[in-house]
């Protein structure tokens, strides 16, 4: 008999709320393996389809959100080859018991009739998609490529503010396509190559990750970010930070670079943020440095669908995900095999830092509101006595775009989204398909808000909420 799975399940589109039900286990097929889960992360994206009824047909639901894992492995495909495919070779690492972090795909779903469906409270499936690749459950269907093994001393907890961070950052740092930076030596710290990233979004998950994974690769890293948050940027390996509300940002970028880094070369920029003040502010700090004499490569790698209609300047911006699926798979197997290493021995820190939001499931939907309000960030309170063998945290950091989800490639979601983080009271459009815009008053209880129990996180069932 297969364990019994219960779902965070969103039962129509634009719902406020979700309903913890009965939903499949699902045994995994080839190149997947099975987890149950320990920790998830909270992204943008999934409060974006909960609230604006994006990427995913009315059909289709009810459905299950959810895009960063940790977990223990419990299931893999019987029969497994050790002779596997050059696709599925990954596989052949795991082994029942491991401790993972994954990047999940709520996008992608199994068929009802390859599902048993016998079990009490499945009806509800019966005809449709099954969303076993979705984070907010019990037990969830991971394939790869970003599925990495995390050593003794990381948590669950911890672990899982990284797979969708490293995975759209190395999508935008590394392929030719993109930045083409060097990737990071799998086994050191690459020695100072004498070139310049800029970062901008430096302190949020995929921007963070965007600073480790360059600084490791040698580059010269400098940061624009919230000022209350340039010490957590630095001791991730940025030399210099500025403050993105800085109204003279453009001239103190520009002016800092010509004076302390004479003679390196500019790689590029990466925006983790993507709306139009961020990138309106690095095309200008490009052209001017290309102005200046300093060899600098008019590129900025962005995030989020749309960015290109802001460019300026003759710089080029490209969106990761714009250059195809394939190229990001590959990319992230690259980004795992490094990351493996680099979390065992100690040259990748689990950033941004985590807020504790509650207990259970059922605190999922309180973290999504929190996030999607702006107000996740730094914001703790005393655990209550009582624990429910669940535990939930919410660490803000600003959106990573819906289409960096495995199956959006081919959807252009319109939306308007909140730029809370950036403290700009703006509203950003991005393109829209099929897809009308809900309001985002729904309410949400700012008394759910607790500090992570210290129990060894190996032990029952404990799933948290990181908004990453």
């Amino acid at each position: 008999m297969p364990p019994t799975n219960k779902a965070l399940v969103l039962s129509t589109p634009k719902s406020p709320t979700q309903s913890i039900l009965p939903a499949p286990y699902s045994h995994p097929s080839a190149g997947e393996l099975v987890i149950k889960t320990h920790a998830v992360a909270m992204n943008p994206a999934d409060w974006g389809i909960q609230r604006l009824g994006i990427l995913i047909p009315e059909s289709e639901y009810p459905i299950i959100l959810g895009c960063d894992i940790a977990g223990e492995v419990v299931e893999l495909p019987s029969g497994r080859d050790e002779n596997a495919s050059d696709e599925n070779a990954w596989l052949k690492r795991f082994k029942i018991g491991d401790r993972v972090i994954g990047q999940t795909g709520p996008l992608f779903t199994k068929e009802a009739k390859d599902i048993d469906l016998s079990g009490d409270g499945l009806d509800v499936w019966k005809d449709k998609k099954i969303y076993a690749y979705a984070a907010f459950q019990e037990y969830v269907v991971l394939k790869g490529p970003l599925i990495a093994r995390i050593p003794d001393n990381i948590t669950y907890k911890d672990g899982a503010v990284l797979p969708l961070g490293i995975a759209t950052a190395a999508s935008c740092l590394f392929p030719p396509t993109m930045l083409n930076l060097d990737f990071p030596p799998a086994d050191r710290k690459a020695a100072p190559n004498g070139k310049i990233l800029l970062v901008w979004g430096a302190s949020s998950s995929v921007g963070s990750c965007g600073v480790q994974i360059a600084m490791q690769a040698g580059y010269t890293v400098v940061g624009i970010c919230s000022a209350r948050n340039f010490g957590m940027v630095e001791g991730l390996g940025a030399v210099k930070c500025f403050d993105h509300n800085s109204a003279s940002i453009v001239e103190d970028v520009v002016g800092y670079l010509k004076a302390e880094h004479e003679g390196k070369e500019v790689a590029g920029a990466y925006d983790g943020i993507s709306t139009a003040p961020t990138l309106t502010s690095l095309c200008e700090i490009l052209h001017r440095l290309s102005g200046t004499g300093i060899k600098t490569r008019k590129f900025i790698a962005s995030v989020y669908p749309g960015a290109e209609a802001h460019a300026i300047h003759d710089v080029e911006i490209i969106v990761n995900l714009t250059q195809g699926m394939d190229q990001f798979y590959r990319i992230a197997g690259q980004a795992r095999d490094w990351l493996e290493g680099a979390m065992q021995h100690g040259r990748v820190a689990c950033a941004p830092e985590k807020d504790i939001v509650g207990n259970g499931l059922e605190a999922v939907q309180g973290a999504m509101d929190r996030l999607a309000e702006g107000k996740c960030q730094k914001f703790r309170q005393k655990s209550p006595k009582k624990n429910t063998g669940y535990n939930a945290f919410s660490t803000l950091s600003f959106p990573t775009s819906p289409m960096a989800l495995p199956g959006a490639e081919n959807i252009t979601p319109t939306f308007n989204l909140r730029d809370d983080t950036e403290r700009q009271n703006k509203v950003e459009s991005f393109p829209v398909l099929n897809s009308s815009i809900a309001p985002m008053d729904f309410q949400r209880d700012t008394n759910d808000v607790r500090k992570s129990d210290t129990r060894n996180d190996t032990g029952g069932l404990e799933i948290f909420a990181i908004a990453s």
